[in-house]
């Protein structure tokens, strides 16, 4: 039997994201010690920090009196949702550009499958390179990419290419690049695992190899397979794009560290619904119920989901019951990852018998507010009602 071909995956990670769009906004930030919190002036931890102030030892997730008393030069911004949304719509979209297998998954990064396109673009690490320089020269962002067969060892070289670097690594030479790595760079290993690896005298991800199965599912059950197949650097190799005619759209975010304070949760929860919300005006679409989406560090995935009232595509209004779904589970176990997706789409709504004018001016609103945006950037213009909704949840916290 002929063995399949290996795949060219591309995980693209923007780099000190956050950071990196005030930079755009603001030539002045450029070169200087940068943190962005979501409540910079209290109790609020850092969200994203420049490279200058890590060198301090600032740390995304950190609190940010600690982080400033590190490096009391830097200068502390508040998050600013709507246009980091903004900026990131507009990375994938060039994206798209590059090969039709774009999988978003997260705010700041991204999988691309770029089998079939070096007539196009050249060998996989030279698209790579021409991916960089057009997201750095068209958005002034820069990036990390890594490559490999399948998503999970492209996303831990992007890691390893950090900052501003390439990581490339070729079909069968997996098993060799993660062996040295520490057992923490496989996405999804939180705190609490990998101090229980520890114990077990697994501080490399080769320990985790050397591991009997037996012995990893006694203590982490059927994650316990999981994490020998990761650690073998086994991965998924397929690519799950959203063009077409979609039955569903979602975003969601794997962060990197366990989140559980509600004020975290809302932030995330909201700048996800940005994306969602200018997504489907791209197409079209109005929502008819959202399902929000959570995971915990165990890897045990559960969702809740609620029906809007009329279907919708505005941001307020599917903010407003995302918010209510997510108030309402108040989720007690940390969470690794959350996410939310419109699913019952369609190109029309339907109208209450009173205030359809008031819907129609307001759909109008929004499609004006993207062109304008499209053409004019982010900062051009966006609803008061947003900026309202932006200080509400700004009182939260966030982790990039």
């Amino acid at each position: 039997m002929e063995e399949k071909p290996s795949r060219k995956i591309i995980h693209i990670d923007l780099d000190c994201f956050f950071v990196s769009v005030e930079r755009v906004l603001d030539a002045s930030l450029r070169a200087k010690p940068v943190i962005v919190s979501g409540n910079p002036g209290g109790r609020g931890v850092v969200s994203s920090a420049s490279y200058e102030a890590r060198k301090s030892g600032v740390k995304s997730g950190m609190p940010v009196q600690r982080a400033r008393k590190l490096c009391p030069e830097a200068l502390v911004l508040e998050v600013r949702m709507d246009k980091y949304a903004e900026y990131s719509e507009r990375v994938f979209e060039l994206l798209r550009g590059f090969s039709p297998l774009v999988e978003e998954a997260s705010i700041d990064e991204a999988y691309l499958d770029l089998s079939g396109t070096e007539r196009l673009f050249g060998p996989a690490k030279e698209a790579a390179r021409s991916i960089k320089a057009r997201v750095q020269g068209q958005l002034g962002l820069p990036s990390s990419i890594g490559i490999a067969s399948n998503k999970l060892v492209a996303k831990i070289a992007s890691q390893q290419a950090k900052p501003g670097g390439i990581v490339e690594v070729c079909a069968g030479g997996e098993k060799k690049f993660l062996a040295e790595l520490p057992v923490g760079a496989i996405p999804g290993i939180g705190g609490r695992t990998e101090e229980r690896l520890n114990l077990l005298g697994a501080k490399k991800i080769k320990h985790i190899v050397e591991l009997k199965p037996e012995v990893l599912r006694r203590h982490f059950g059927k994650m316990g397979d999981e994490l020998l197949l990761r650690s073998l650097g086994q991965g998924d190799d397929i690519v799950v794009s959203e063009e077409g005619a979609p039955k569903s759209l979602g975003k969601e975010i794997t962060f990197d560290r366990d989140l559980s304070d509600p004020g975290l949760l809302e932030e995330w929860l909201y700048l996800l619904v940005l994306k969602l919300g200018l997504r489907l005006r791209k197409r079209g679409l109005f929502a008819g119920r959202l399902t929000l989406k959570f995971r915990d560090p165990e890897f045990k995935t559960w969702t809740r989901t609620s029906r809007l009232e009329i279907e919708s595509n505005q941001d307020s209004e599917l903010f407003a019951l995302a918010l209510k779904i997510l108030q309402k589970e108040k989720p007690k176990l940390l969470v690794r990852l959350l996410g939310v997706s419109a699913t019952e789409l369609g190109e029309t709504r339907r109208m209450p018998l009173f205030g359809k004018e008031k819907i129609e001016k307001r759909d109008r609103l929004f499609q004006a507010l993207d062109r304008t945006r499209a053409r004019f950037g982010p900062d051009a213009i966006y609803p008061a009602r947003l900026k309202k909704l932006m200080a509400q949840t700004g009182k939260g916290e966030e982790d990039e």
